[in-house]
């Protein structure tokens, strides 16, 4: 965005030295073919330059909005690393631990409002865990 910015107002200051330009040429030259050659070349510059200025702030933002979808969309590092831990953790954890951690999990749950979904999701993971065990 400051990018953005800075592009802006180097736009701005070039159209205020292309119109100083035109004015200087009205002012010093009585020949009426020099003024209007001086209007037309001070308009189509003009013109151009902010041309020039929408395209380049297009095409900016454009890959940085494609570079922030990525972000949102793509896990982070930082989570694959928590998530391994996390895995470590509940394979060294004992049944006793895992129930009072589920305990602990329903009780800071409940208040949200949450507590049914949570318990079905518990239940059928400890389900799944009784069927992978008795394979």
């Amino acid at each position: 965005m400051n990018r953005t910015r800075t592009r802006l107002l180097y736009t701005i200051l070039a159209t205020v030295i292309i119109w100083a330009g035109v004015a200087a040429i009205k002012l010093l030259s009585p020949d009426e073919d020099l003024i209007t050659f001086g209007l037309i070349v001070g308009f189509g510059s003009t013109v151009a330059l902010w041309l020039v200025w929408t395209f380049s702030t297009y095409q900016s933002e454009e890959p940085e909005q494609k570079a922030e979808k990525a972000k949102r969309a793509a896990p982070t590092v930082a989570t694959a690393p928590d998530d391994a831990r996390i895995a470590l953790l509940l394979q060294l954890m004992d049944d006793e631990d895992r129930r009072e951690l589920k305990r602990r999990l329903m009780d800071e749950v409940s208040a949200d409002g949450e507590s049914m979904a949570l318990a079905d999701l518990l239940a059928a993971q400890d389900e799944r865990i009784l069927r992978a065990a008795g394979r």
